[in-house]
């Protein structure tokens, strides 16, 4: 009997780690629409090879994270109003079919989480607050759409999700707070509808919220763009 062959397979590449790293650093804002990315700073900070640095950029082109300029080099990319709506549209279809499928598998706990975060993003009454209620939002939204049960369309739904966070991030005004009112109605509505499992009635929630939410953002986006 021949001998077993010894395998080792490391369950992450090392350009996932980068990708999940510089996808974060856009994210949660430390780095900045329109700032220069340098794969060799990186992968000096990093102590790697440039390869992982350039397969993670290049999934980050793909997600509309990072804009390749030929002769330039690679950027965060600039936010478009334009493409803002457009991928809250699409985020809008997305959601609205995982509260329907949601529907079917929440639990009293999810029910009980989603009204903590509500309570906690009430709280939200300092500029300085946004970082944390951007957060606690997502949680809201991420848990809703994780209970939908599909992956494909939770994978889908997070690669949209990003450079809506990083709009709110860099663009929201200040008086992004005198909304936090509506927009908690907005969420308690949802949960309502979640709770009553009635499809119809989480349809109406979720896109009267998101559109709203749109539409505030973009205008948040116009402004920070008129004045830069």
């Amino acid at each position: 009997m021949a001998a077993t062959e010894t395998v080792i397979i490391n369950a992450t590449r090392i350009s996932d780690q980068v990708y999940e790293y510089l996808r974060n650093e856009i994210v949660e804002g430390h780095l900045s629409p329109g700032q220069r990315i340098s794969p060799d700073e990186f992968a000096e900070r990093l102590k790697i090879s440039k390869m992982p640095i350039k397969e993670a950029i290049e999934r980050l082109v793909g997600e509309g994270l990072l804009d390749v300029q030929s002769r330039r080099g690679t950027f965060v990319a600039r936010l478009d109003p334009i493409e803002l709506a457009e991928t809250f549209e699409v985020r809008c279809a997305l959601e609205v079919l995982a509260g329907k499928l949601a529907a079917r598998h929440i639990t009293k706990a999810d029910l009980e989480r989603l009204r903590e975060l509500i309570a906690a993003m009430e709280q939200s009454n300092a500029k300085t607050d946004v970082r944390l209620h951007l957060e606690q939002n997502a949680e809201f939204h991420a848990l809703i759409v994780r209970r939908s049960g599909n992956r494909k369309l939770f994978e889908t739904w997070r690669r949209l999700r990003a450079p809506i966070h990083v709009a709110g991030i860099h663009s929201r005004t200040d008086d992004w707070i005198d909304r936090v009112t509506r927009e908690q109605r907005e969420h308690r509505a949802i949960v309502r509808a979640l709770e009553q499992r009635d499809p119809t009635a989480v349809e109406q929630a979720i896109t009267n919220h998101i559109m709203r939410a749109s539409g505030s953002l973009v205008e948040d986006v116009k402004k920070t763009l008129t004045e830069s």
